[in-house]
């Protein structure tokens, strides 16, 4: 049996016994709720549960013995890949600490199992993928985990790497970008003369996302939020983020929301 050192054991009914047929990688799912899914899980009502599950706090659980038996988690993809629910909701990015849990998870199973530290959208390559890749197959959930969460598995992986090469230094956290700055720098920029910078650093980090998307020239990318990044950014609101804004909502001035998925693609927070 494979239990992984420091995830809490706390075994529950709902899963198969002896019918792991491959040990192919992790798929990464969202729990779409808060707190432990134990209970539930526990529940032979639910028909569901998974490997792990990583709190927002980064606490790991372990539900079954991973490459073993099998968790109910991804339906035909089940008895092929292990399963990790993560605390929280679709439309939430995963805190660092998650990333940390998660990585502690793949570095193991890469030691125990030979998961190889590659990110993949398919139900038959080994790596880290995700639950709505499965389509109906694995149980009709195309929105599992998130476009943010599924934006963030390089992150996993990377530090994956860094724990499975003998070093305990965490990732570096992710860059920050006031959300108050970069509206307020396109507002000025764009009023000021030709190449005008307000909060340059930060408009960087935007502007090389945008560039990386193929939506701003490299040529632009110079820290000032002008005319070419509004449009750039409107691109960005109407095709990439998500694909629900529209008219005033695409005016090309960044919101929160599509602020924070531009940032989980690309390495940035944001904050108000």
């Amino acid at each position: 049996m494979a239990r992984m050192p420091g995830a809490k054991w706390r075994p529950v009914v709902n899963y198969h016994p002896n019918g792991t047929k491959e040990r192919r990688g992790l798929v990464l799912h969202v729990q779409a709720g808060n707190n432990s899914p134990w209970g539930w899980f526990n529940n032979p009502a639910a028909q569901s549960s998974s490997d792990f599950w990583v709190g927002k706090d980064g606490t790991i659980e372990q539900y079954v013995n991973t490459g073993t038996d099998y968790a109910w988690a991804q339906a035909a993809g089940n008895p092929y890949y292990a399963s990790v629910e993560t605390e929280g909701h679709p439309d939430e990015p995963l805190t660092a600490a998650q990333i940390e849990g998660v990585a502690q998870i793949y570095a193991w199973g890469h030691a125990e199992f030979g998961w190889p530290f590659i990110v993949v959208d398919s139900t038959t390559k080994h790596g880290l993928t995700c639950h709505g890749v499965g389509a109906s197959a694995w149980g009709g959930h195309p929105g599992c985990p998130g476009d943010l969460r599924k934006a963030q598995r390089p992150a996993i992986i990377a530090r994956a790497q860094q724990i499975a090469g003998g070093t305990s230094t965490p990732a570096p956290a992710p860059k920050r970008v006031s959300l108050a700055h970069v509206v307020t720098a396109m507002r000025r920029d764009i009023a000021g003369p030709d190449g005008h910078v307000t909060y340059k650093t930060e408009a960087l980090l935007v502007e090389q996302a945008l560039c990386a998307e193929g939506l701003l020239a490299k040529r632009w990318v110079d820290g000032s939020l002008g005319t070419k990044t509004r449009s750039a950014y409107a691109a960005w609101q109407r095709s990439k983020a998500g694909g629900a804004y529209r008219g005033d909502a695409a005016d090309g001035i960044p919101g929160k929301d599509s602020l924070a998925r531009l940032g989980a693609r690309h390495g940035f927070t944001v904050a108000a």
